[in-house]
């Protein structure tokens, strides 16, 4: 309690935990400035690399900035936002003034208001972090949401751009016949390198946690693949240039193989190395009928290696979570099969005990109340009155001798460990069985089978047992049959009757009555198979069989 309230316990704490918060808030400060540093510089060399694809002289050509945007916001948290966008306005207005000598005034203004306006068009980025929405491509779901994400910003900015009606709106001045082309031009301009920053942000991420990867055998395969399918489709190109068109329509194929082979890497490598490819070929070319033509395959291409990087990733995980699953439900099937292995087992023990108490004790005190009646009968031949009791006596000790000695054989005959499971099968154990309740009974057996282990021939007779007791207790059957083949360590067991068979819905492996259980649970423990099958005219077959 002294420590409790002791200052000396607390000053320190409290200072520990003012320098982790100072340092976390130097770190922030420092790389917030890193950022305000490096954006305009990045912003204003993609600007400049966008002039070697100009779509429309004077009006559109594909805008890489606009695209790693879209990737440092996506990328980058909340906080780090503000200093995104100072960089990046501050990196438009040294653009705009060197290039377009619009004079440097009023920039706290310009950055206050583009700040604004940046924070208008990134409305639904911000709605999805601040509700904590995947913004990835592990699932199809999230990578259509980032695509969507990212194609909205582009709209909402270039809405911006085109639709005020003020004098400086360069495409208010574009014929009414040619403004919507020049528009959806626009739009694609942006589109265009928004997906291929997207494409190549997610490939370097895909990378870098795939780092401890990178140098197998698989990877080193992926590349040699990747550098021969280059190799073929440049030296089809240089060989004969006009089949670039069929080249680009092709290209889709090894997409969707690589994808299928490497996962997401190699949907991601292979479209990073196609785009790259196709920005090779068109780099300065500024021919508007190409440039339309190739930014078609470059989104086409973008957005299917993002979307089907997004669906292998989501069935890869599918599939582990699944090989999850069985593993465990094989784990547990195997104690399962354990426990009811350890069940049979010990109630076999305990028929075998019971059996051997029933002959020890019960059948020896049965016996000698026979013989003793027998000698009270001959002792009281001249009594007829006694005589007679003497003898109901003795018809009800015979009854109960009967009756024991026949659960004894039930319980565990003894013709099974003295002459085999065959004779036993063949015995009137079953016969006397069956034909108390009128059910004639036939067994047929081909094969060795008294060859097998204990573990079989103890199942196969409870299995008989349990299905000859059913016939008697449900099916009103009038015959009963069991045929018993065994070669080839294959073993097939059938049995039928022509009684009214299960109800239709414990048809087909039923699991329902304690016999059917019963005999399931003995098959799964050997890890046979059973089919039970109602006939057409009536009757039930079991069908059984174990693979030994």
């Amino acid at each position: 309690m002294d420590r409790v309230f002791n200052k000396s316990y607390f000053v320190p704490l409290a200072l520990k935990l003012k320098s982790t918060q100072r340092s976390d808030i130097v770190k922030f400060v420092l790389f917030s400035c890193l950022i305000v540093l490096i954006a305009p510089v990045i912003e204003n060399s993609l600007y400049l690399f966008s002039f070697n694809y100009v779509v429309y002289e004077d009006f559109v050509s594909w805008y890489f900035p606009v695209g790693f945007r879209v990737v440092c916001y996506l990328f980058f948290p909340l906080r780090y936002w503000p200093a995104l966008t100072v960089g990046f306005t501050l990196g438009q207005i040294s653009y705009v003034w060197y290039f377009y000598d619009v004079p440097l005034d009023d920039i706290p203004y310009r950055l206050v208001s583009s700040a604004c306006r940046e924070f208008l068009i990134l409305t639904p980025l911000v709605l999805a972090k601040l509700f904590k929405v995947r913004l990835d491509i592990q699932t199809v779901k999230s990578a259509v949401t980032v695509l969507f994400i990212a194609i909205s910003y582009r709209f909402i900015r270039s809405m911006l751009i085109i639709l005020p009606s003020d004098s400086q709106n360069k495409y208010r001045l574009i014929a009414d016949e040619d403004r919507f082309e020049m528009m959806l031009a626009h739009q694609l301009g942006g589109i265009i390198t928004t997906l291929i920053m997207l494409l190549f942000a997610f490939h370097a991420k895909t990378i870098y946690q795939q780092l401890n990867k990178l140098i197998t055998k698989e990877v080193s395969t992926l590349l040699v693949q990747l550098c021969f399918c280059l190799t073929v489709f440049i030296g089809v190109y240089l060989f004969e240039p006009k089949s670039l068109y069929l080249l680009r329509m092709l290209a889709i194929f090894p997409l969707i193989w690589f994808s299928y082979r490497y996962g997401a890497l190699g949907a991601l490598s292979y479209a990073s190395v196609t785009v790259i490819s196709l920005l090779i070929n068109v780099y300065g070319v500024n021919e508007t009928e190409l440039l339309l033509t190739t930014q078609l395959y470059i989104i086409s291409y973008s957005v299917l290696a993002l979307l089907l990087s997004a669906f292998v990733t989501e069935l890869n995980k599918s599939k582990s979570a699944l090989l999850e699953q069985n593993k465990e439900l094989i784990e547990l099937s195997t104690l399962t099969q354990n426990l009811a292995t350890k069940v049979v087992n010990v109630q076999e023990s305990e028929r075998s005990q019971l059996s051997q108490e029933l002959h020890d004790d019960i059948g020896q005190n049965l016996t000698a109340l026979k013989t003793n009646i027998a000698i009270l009968e001959k002792k009281t031949a001249n009594h007829n009155e006694l005589a007679s009791t003497i003898t109901r006596l003795q018809n009800v000790s015979s009854h109960m001798y009967d009756s024991v000695y026949r659960l004894m054989h039930w319980l565990r005959p003894r013709l099974l460990d003295e002459l085999g499971l065959e004779a036993a099968l063949k015995s009137e154990l079953f016969s006397e069985h069956l034909n108390e309740a009128g059910i004639a009974y036939q067994c047929k057996v081909n094969g060795p089978i008294d060859s097998l282990n204990d573990d079989f021939k103890i199942a196969i007779f409870r299995i008989c047992q349990e299905a000859s007791t059913n016939a008697v207790k449900h099916s009103l059957a009038t015959e009963f049959s069991i045929d018993i083949t065994y070669q080839e360590n294959e073993l097939e067991i059938i049995i039928c009757d022509n009684g009214i068979g299960l109800p239709e819905h414990k048809n087909s492996n039923s699991k329902g009555g304690f016999g059917v259980l019963g005999i399931v649970e003995r098959v799964s423990v050997l890890k046979g198979k059973t089919q039970f099958k109602n006939g057409e005219c009536g009757g039930l077959t079991i069908m059984i069989n174990f693979t030994i």
